[in-house]
């Protein structure tokens, strides 16, 4: 069952799906139209999930469910994993990119994960810089932490100076 993103509770799971590029306007009203439809009929067992999404950068989508009420089952995970296949099939956009996002006002600029030593190393990315982090605890997590700084996330241990 869809719920304002806004009404669900800081305790609520959150996923994070990061899309390899940005979307244009009219992928943007598709992922709008499909999620709300997806996230209507979500359920667990039967049990309608209260849920919702947002999406952010135009390339990143957080979908957010209520487990207090209806804890999100394998199956129903399954599923809103399937909604990103779908997605990814029609739009030829992959949402499982496994690059780091660096946060650039209102865009990402991505990085390949395997280069992120060499990255860092350039100064693309400072310590200071803000990553939109592909993982959160929950959505008071999500509020308060999301996007991070560099030095506050897993790219921390690229910034460790050596002490004489």
């Amino acid at each position: 069952m869809y719920v304002e993103f806004q009404q669900l509770p800081a305790h609520a799971r959150v996923w994070v799906y990061q899309a390899n590029r940005a979307f244009n306007e009219q992928e943007l009203a598709f992922i709008q139209s499909y999620l709300k439809q997806a996230v209507q009929d979500w359920n667990a067992h039967g049990a309608p999930l209260a849920s919702s999404f947002q999406i952010r950068y135009n390339q990143i989508i957080v979908i957010a469910v209520d487990e207090h009420q209806h804890a999100a089952s394998g199956c129903s995970i399954d599923a809103s994993t399937g909604w990103f296949k779908d997605l990814a099939f029609q739009m030829g956009i992959d949402f499982f990119d496994r690059s780091v996002a660096l946060v650039q006002e209102e865009s990402l600029i991505l990085f390949p994960l395997l280069g992120i030593k060499q990255v860092v190393t350039e100064g693309k990315i400072t310590p200071e810089s803000y990553i939109a982090i592909p993982q959160v605890k929950d959505l008071e997590d999500y509020n308060t932490n999301w996007p991070s700084k560099a030095k506050d996330s897993w790219l921390k241990k690229y910034f460790v100076t050596a002490s004489v």
